[in-house]
């Protein structure tokens, strides 16, 4: 095998389609390797669970190869229905990009690349590098990791200590929660200031008979988008390009906005507001109990009674990847930074033959490494590294 993906989420998918069909890969050569049934199964799962209306980014940030692929997707189905974007910058609407990466996966055959398994572990092998599953080994010349986050949900220790306790806690980026079981007269705190936080607290006020509070340590943020756009392009990244590597780590975290909202839910979140069916409470949660059913959540203030919380606190911070990456790192003893990134090249490779993208690529792609646009723009790097000449998006 020449190439195989680690992950079958957005990056992994864009770019399974990018080696085959721009790169000139053979489908028979390439694989990836996915423990989900289905292509963007956790992406599916997290966007319903917050209940996601529309993205964070522009129709032009698509799995395509063309950056209008969407726009020319919803004209052959008749034009733009009024409410498929939002302001600004023609954000679509969450079932007309799904529909779209559907459209996408089963016009190229995307689905018929995968392999269904979780990697365990990566070492030399005589002909490649050989990648164990729980019940298959895998070789292959080229290794190219699009592990995300997913796996680690940030909880903070209250909470764990309730759920251990077997109070009613749950994350919405828990792969084992579904939101939609969340009904009736249910008083629910929604733990998080950011846009997963405020879309899930909308989401669920449609559902349940009582007020949802929405629990945040900040005064709610509003911004259109979680970095500078400036980082997409030249305007920024050529002065990240020329920093030294050690310090890239610390640009990448300044340039991030977390815990902010964009001004559509902003919008409706003060409309939710004003119509009594979602609170804000201001404050950190200090300490929490839960005794005969009933959860007190420690505020700066007065106690909180709820029956049930929900996390929208985000994920672990850190290198993603877990114990897989740990022994990549091991194996093939790659070089990190301090805090255990990998430092790669400008073409993406960790070293030759292993290739990263998504966060793990962070302190090369910059600060959009881990949205839609950064898969693009790794797509990119990764072509040039491979001798291909860049090709205009259309």
């Amino acid at each position: 095998m020449d190439w195989l993906i680690i992950g079958g989420g957005l990056h992994g998918t864009y770019l399974s389609l990018l080696l085959t069909q721009r790169l000139a890969v053979p489908r028979k050569r390439l694989r990836v390797l996915d423990p989900h049934d289905q292509p963007l199964a956790v992406w599916q799962h997290f966007t319903q669970n917050c209940g996601m209306a529309y993205l964070r980014s522009p129709a032009t940030h698509n799995i395509d190869l063309g950056i209008m692929s969407l726009h020319r997707f919803v004209r052959a189905r008749g034009g733009p229905e009024s409410h498929d974007f939002v302001d600004p910058y023609y954000r679509p609407r969450l079932e007309l990009f799904n529909a779209h990466c559907r459209d996408v996966i089963a016009r190229y055959g995307l689905d018929d690349l995968r392999v269904h398994g979780r990697a365990l572990t990566a070492r030399p092998g005589t002909t490649g590098i050989e990648v164990e599953t729980a019940t298959d080994s895998i070789t292959t010349r080229r290794l190219l990791l699009a592990v995300g986050v997913s796996d680690a949900p940030s909880w903070p220790p209250w909470a764990v200590s309730l759920h251990q306790a077997g109070a009613p806690v749950a994350h919405i980026f828990d792969l084992a929660f579904n939101r939609q079981t969340l009904t009736g007269d249910f008083r629910i705190a929604i733990i998080g200031g950011g846009i997963s936080a405020a879309q899930t607290a909308l989401a669920v006020s449609r559902q349940v008979d009582h007020p949802v509070t929405l629990v945040t340590r900040h005064p709610l943020n509003q911004s259109t988008y979680d970095f500078d756009p400036c980082w997409i392009g030249p305007k920024c990244l050529n002065g990240f390009y020329q920093t030294p590597y050690h310090q890239r780590r610390g640009v990448v975290d300044a340039a991030r906005r977390p815990g902010t909202v964009p001004p559509d839910v902003w919008a409706a979140l003060h409309e939710a507001i004003n119509q009594h069916r979602v609170r804000v409470e201001v404050g950190d949660v200090g300490q929490a109990t839960c005794k005969s059913g009933e959860i007190r959540l420690y505020l700066d203030s007065a106690p909180l009674p709820v029956d049930c919380v929900l996390l929208a606190t985000g994920f672990e911070t850190g290198r993603p990847g877990g114990t897989f990456v740990d022994r990549l790192i091991r194996n093939f003893q790659l070089p990190c930074t301090p805090n255990g990134y990998p430092v790669i090249q400008p073409d993406l490779s960790w070293r030759r033959g292993i290739y990263v993208t998504g966060s793990l690529a962070e302190l090369q792609v910059g600060p959009c490494a881990r949205n839609i646009i950064g898969i693009r723009n790794a797509g990119r790097l990764l072509a040039e590294g491979l001798g291909f000449s860049r090709n205009r998006d259309s």
